[in-house]
């Protein structure tokens, strides 16, 4: 529901690009407390990958004691009609001297008192309580079931039928898709579809998504992947031959002009490129892209190699803090998206990938062109 205050609780590792992600499905952050998010929020974080749970009708007190905290969540409570229970969960390690134990049964006693119906085998309505260690915090409310983003992470790269070491995991491209369409209209273009990791997602979260590559095998292949994530499911997704550099002539019909979201993982390995550099190959897209973009204009996220990097605690890469891609320097960053219709927004984020490889994600938007 469209304006109600909830929690989020964000996913561990990567906090500051989890709530990246929720902004750009329409969440309105007010307050956030290491995993703890209190702001607006938008039915569409139900497709959200960077959110273990949704928390409504509560809020977040700093942590002092369990007495305190159970006081302070009992003072405010509103149970909803029907069947409840009350689960308690640690994120980061314990504080202080917090006992999930006791948490639950003084709440649950609370909740009987109020005449609340306990079950704990079948409740239809879950009062959870987060015990975040990382921000000596406590987030509470009533869990929102979310269908779409539960068990993102059971899709294993390595379990698709096409396979390559370099493809993305679900987490990273779920929200990839989400940080670049957003709450817009129109469709998702994987640009260089290579295994379809974006392809999959999008189509699993209802969007309209077109996979593209110059590489018939990899058409075959992310559409080998696209059928067996999506079990015989209706989908709104496919995977097409063409040329991400001339979208005029490579688009389909019903996609052009209304393309929404753009995500690129580009491939930087040994003859990936063809004719064209790795930046020249990049400044094409995007320039083809922009000629193609919808009424709402569009998103773009794109994923780049880089050398491991200094990040902050919740996964933020600092503006003063020096990036390498693997290829180039970051002046080619910005040289790229400089004289662009593109323009590259605040926030970059790594994500490690072993000890000599990282992923920076960037987020930029383009405005309707014309």
């Amino acid at each position: 529901m469209a304006g109600t205050v909830s929690v989020l609780v964000l996913r561990g590792g990567g906090t500051a690009l989890a709530e990246a992600e929720a902004s750009a499905l329409g969440f309105q952050t007010l307050e956030r407390h290491g995993r703890l998010a209190v702001g607006h929020r938008s039915d569409a974080l139900d497709f959200a990958a960077g959110i273990d749970a949704v928390l409504d009708g509560g809020g977040v007190v700093p942590w002092t004691s369990n007495d305190v905290v159970v006081s302070a969540i009992a003072a405010d409570l509103h149970p909803p009609a029907g069947r409840v229970c009350v689960r308690v969960d640690r994120l980061g390690g314990r504080m202080g001297d917090s006992s999930t134990q006791t948490i639950a049964r003084n709440l649950g006693a609370r909740l009987h008192e109020a005449g609340c119906d306990i079950d704990l085998e079948r409740p239809e309505h879950v009062l959870s309580v987060a015990l975040d260690a990382t921000s000596n915090h406590v987030g509470w409310g009533w869990d929102v079931p979310r269908a779409a983003g539960r068990g993102v992470g059971a899709r294993r790269a390595g379990e698709r039928p096409f396979f390559r070491p370099v493809s993305l995991g679900p987490h990273l491209a779920r929200t990839a898709v989400n940080l670049a369409l957003g709450t817009r209209n129109g469709v998702v273009l994987d640009a260089m579809t290579g295994t379809g990791g974006f392809l999959i997602e999008g189509a699993l979260t209802g969007r309209e998504t077109l996979g593209m590559d110059l590489d018939p095998v990899m058409v075959e292949g992310a559409n080998a992947n696209l059928e067996w994530a999506l079990e015989g499911r209706p989908h709104h997704a496919k995977v097409v031959l063409g040329d991400a550099t001339e979208l005029s002539t490579s688009l389909p019909e019903s996609a052009r002009g209304r393309v929404a979201g753009l995500v690129l993982d580009p491939p930087y390995g040994r003859n990936s490129h063809g004719s064209h550099g790795p930046w020249d190959l990049l400044a094409r897209v995007l320039s083809s892209t922009a000629e193609s973009v919808g009424h709402d204009g569009a998103g773009c996220c794109l994923i780049l190699p880089i050398a491991p990097v200094q990040a902050g605690p919740d996964g933020a890469v600092a503006d003063t803090t020096h990036v390498e891609p693997i290829h180039g320097t970051w002046e080619d960053v910005l040289n790229l998206f400089e004289p662009s219709a593109w323009t590259l927004q605040p926030g970059r984020w790594a994500v490690r990938v072993h000890g000599s490889l990282a992923r920076l994600i960037l987020h930029a938007t383009c405005a309707p062109q014309g």
